[in-house]
């Protein structure tokens, strides 16, 4: 598995290489949040950026299928489904993000560049749809979900968290899918970063709540003094 995740990885990599002819001398590396290029690189640090992107895809994977060896408590099968699956979508969604990137720089200056972002964007928001239809699945641990101080030492915690969690980033993800189509490309990151405050927040805090509840409804002890 972990082979045929390497050879998907290195597919953007194998994509520059076919068009490095055309690809600009000099080239975009990074944008502001209006999608325009304030500054500028050789052609020759698009590899660097696509190797670090696939080394990081590589690690996350291997972070993930190996979370049973990783977990102290040995929660997780060696055949954890959703582990594969999150692992797999890792891969998929980097491997496409490194794609984009590669578009983008090679037809910079070209007028069928723009609408890319916003479709780039869009698929963001539909990644959070996915993760939201599997987190409510995961077990706690120490490196992969909604980990807060609370819900690590509370699996009660953990799971009601994560069914929150699992609501508001599936529906919230898929309304901001919508927005991201429907609006203008120069709002789109605004939607999502906007978005993501509550996406990330809420949980936090309904954790922290949940915490709360269980301190003050804690039974106290009586000692009878003699």
């Amino acid at each position: 598995m972990l082979f045929l995740q390497l050879l998907i990885g290195l597919i953007p990599i194998i994509y520059t290489v076919s068009i490095w002819p055309d690809i600009p001398e000099s080239v975009p590396i990074h944008y502001n949040m209006n999608f325009i290029a304030d500054k500028f690189g050789t052609k020759s640090e698009i590899i660097i950026i696509q190797i670090s992107m696939l080394v990081i895809s590589f690690i996350m994977s291997l972070l993930l299928i190996n979370l049973h060896k990783l977990d102290p408590k040995r929660r997780y099968s060696q055949t954890n489904t959703s582990m594969i699956k999150i692992s797999w979508t890792v891969i998929a969604f980097i491997t496409l993000i490194s794609i984009c990137i590669i578009y983008k720089t090679a037809n910079y200056t070209k007028a069928n560049n723009i609408t890319s972002d916003k479709y780039l964007i869009a698929f963001i928001c539909l990644l959070l749809v996915f993760f939201g239809n599997f987190i409510n699945n995961i077990k706690q641990n120490y490196f992969v979900g909604i980990r807060t101080p609370w819900n690590l030492k509370d699996e009660s915690n953990w799971r009601k968290t994560h069914y929150l969690g699992s609501k508001i980033w599936f529906f919230g993800g898929l309304i901001m899918f919508i927005l991201v189509l429907i609006l203008p490309r120069s709002a789109s990151l605004y939607v999502v970063i906007a978005g993501l405050i509550p996406l990330c927040t809420i949980p936090f805090w309904y954790s922290y709540h949940l915490y709360n509840q269980k301190k003050i409804h804690k039974p106290i002890n009586h000692f009878l003094i003699i």
